[in-house]
């Protein structure tokens, strides 16, 4: 077989590869394109959208550099171009986050709509921050930011922020934060009437903590995406501030004693102050409040630092030993029938005769 038959195969060979590889890769491209078809202008470019939206984006920075600020009279116009850019290429992450944050303070409701746009895009599922924006808008820059469907609207953003990112704490507060609002607004939770904001803010943590299973202090979204805060420190110090804000209210006494009962049943905290206290502490170092003394040796009653008593050597095992060992003889000697005493007679008073003083005799006169 000549080297040039050879050679043909061989070329032939590759082209096939290399051609099934394109094919392959263009396939997954065009699902990502089909996702979002509907959103791209049908305007008569030959498929070049991407480029004409890189050529308004350009312009659009030129455009946005002459302008002192974003203010009523060019509302408009910045919109109108930033559509033109969206509608090019709906994947266009920095037009959302720019466009969104210039109409944040002079048109919230057009920003709004930019970010809920970009986040809803399947193709920028992994960007946390257009969300996040979004809630942050409906919440803070809002005229009736406290109305129930802007609210909710808000806590559907920042949980799809905190699904795309769990490890930032901001978002996680910026959610129970907006909870909070829709329980205070609510008037109760669960039937226990709201007493104040932080009232509400506790409410709104354990319900979160709860919806993640109550498990290891973990919160979970609504998907089940786990979330690497562990909320059992933000419930302390939610508890502790809302008894601080209301120390005789009955209804943030016993969401606290709930809070306690379910999340810090194994935290070793004042009952008084909620602070926590060291091993071998009989009275609380906040408030000075007795509490109850843990940590100690049951035998000898000294810390315990490692597994043995620095002090008698007992373990666990031993201590146990010796404090049945204590009971088994005090019952004991609680089990001896009683000896009755004896009687004593009464003593009998023998009367006293007054002893007689001798007479003293004057001297003889001389």
């Amino acid at each position: 077989m000549k080297k040039s038959v050879i050679t043909h195969i061989v070329v032939m060979i590759i082209a096939v590869a290399l051609g099934w590889y394109l094919a392959s890769s263009l396939t997954v491209q065009r699902a990502d394109i089909i996702k979002i078809e509907k959103q791209i202008s049908k305007a008569p470019l030959g498929g070049f959208n991407k480029f004409a939206s890189d050529v308004q984006w350009m312009l659009f920075i030129n455009y946005c550099g002459g302008l002192d600020a974003v203010k009523a009279e060019n509302v408009e116009e910045i919109y109108k171009r930033l559509n033109g850019i969206l509608n090019n290429d709906p994947n266009h992450e920095a037009a959302y986050e720019m466009g969104g944050m210039m109409f944040s303070v002079r048109a919230p409701q057009k920003a709004v709509e930019i970010f809920t746009r970009g986040a809803e895009n399947p193709n920028l599922k992994d960007n946390w921050r257009l969300p996040f924006y979004a809630g942050f808008v409906l919440t803070q820059h809002m005229k009736d930011s406290d109305d129930d469907k802007r609210l909710q609207k808000a806590e559907k953003m920042f949980r799809m922020a905190l699904e795309r990112n769990n490890s930032l704490p901001h978002i996680l507060s910026a959610l129970i934060r907006t909870r909070a609002k829709q329980l205070m607004k609510r008037g109760n939770w669960k039937g226990v009437p709201i007493a104040n904001d932080k009232h509400a803010y506790l409410c709104a943590l354990y319900d979160e903590w709860r919806q993640g299973g109550g498990t290891g202090g973990e919160v979970f979204s609504g998907n089940a995406v786990g979330v690497s805060t562990d909320l059992r420190p933000m419930l302390l110090v939610a508890a502790q501030k809302a008894k601080a804000s209301a120390p005789n209210d009955k209804n943030i006494l016993n969401t606290i004693d709930k809070v306690m009962d379910k999340v810090l049943k194994a935290e070793h905290l004042c009952a008084k102050c909620l602070n926590s206290y060291a091993p071998g502490d009989r009275f609380c170092g906040a408030c000075g409040n007795r509490v109850v003394v843990y940590g100690t040796c049951p035998v000898c009653g000294n810390i315990m630092k490692a597994k043995y008593c620095s002090r008698c050597g007992c373990d666990d095992a031993r201590a146990k030993e010796i404090i049945n060992k204590r009971l088994e003889r005090r019952r004991a000697r609680m089990a001896r029938p009683a000896v009755a005493a004896p009687v004593v007679k009464p003593a009998v008073a023998v009367p006293v005769k007054p002893a007689v003083k001798p007479a003293v005799t004057a001297p003889a006169a001389k």
